[in-house]
């Protein structure tokens, strides 16, 4: 399946990484552009690159920092619950990440950066009410958009019922949780659920889980950006 959002990408980190997963269709660049990463991977593009003005860069990024080079990639492709458990079982203790109500496209791409650093088997993404891949994603996401494999799934805690058929525990986030997220040893399949900061996991889909946690907060803020408790859960799944 395929994204029906925007497929320009901006700045020279996003659009190295779609250069080097093959997903470019065209790259416009700033006069004089050069950079000792990229240019490299250029040749395999040179009849679809273009030099344009500043101006037109900017236009192209919807007024984003495009540090000189802009692409159009090929629409952002989801693969299907199926084939992301397929892949999960070629790992020894994969680990799924579920987002229930994440709305905002930097808190997104920021997540799926965290899974790609903690070698995350896939993403789980509702098809309503959640925000989809594109371009501000792959931005945010600094080129994670294109080895983090994303599924759309219809219903989270129907998915969250296959996954225990297929062997996954079930770990959710939630303040009032009583289990320090720390305290929990994981060695087994896990399928972690991040909530959005306003609402956090829903309530049904904290009934249903194996594990509810909470990570200990000391300061003045009552909660953490989805993101970052992302990257703090998965750190201690894959110690």
């Amino acid at each position: 399946m395929k994204s029906e959002n925007s497929n320009i990408v901006y700045g020279r980190n996003p659009v190295k990484e779609a250069l080097r997963s093959g997903r470019v269709s065209k790259v416009f660049i700033a006069p004089g552009f050069s950079d000792k990463e990229i240019n490299p991977l250029f040749e395999q593009y040179k009849p679809y690159i273009k030099v344009v003005s500043n101006n037109e860069l900017t236009s192209k990024s919807n007024g984003g920092v495009h540090q000189g080079i802009v692409a159009e990639v090929k629409p952002y492709e989801y693969l299907d619950l199926d084939e992301i458990l397929r892949r999960s079982r070629k790992v020894d203790i994969p680990v799924l990440v579920i987002l229930d109500g994440i709305n905002d496209t930097h808190n997104l791409g920021a997540i799926l950066r965290c899974c790609d650093v903690f070698n995350v088997s896939g993403v789980l993404l509702p098809k309503h009410n959640s925000v989809q891949l594109n371009a501000t994603v792959a931005k945010s996401s600094a080129g994670a958009i294109n080895y983090v494999p994303v599924a759309l799934i219809s219903s989270i805690n129907q998915t969250i019922q296959k996954l225990k058929d297929n062997g996954f525990w079930i770990v959710s986030t939630d303040g009032s949780a009583k289990i320090d997220y720390s305290k929990i040893k994981y060695d087994f399949p896990v399928a972690l659920v991040i909530g959005s900061e306003g609402k956090g996991v829903s309530p049904l889909v904290v009934k249903n889980s194996d594990y509810v946690v909470k990570i200990p907060q000391y300061g003045h803020v009552n909660s953490l950006n989805a993101s970052v408790a992302t990257g703090i859960l998965l750190s201690r799944i894959r110690s």
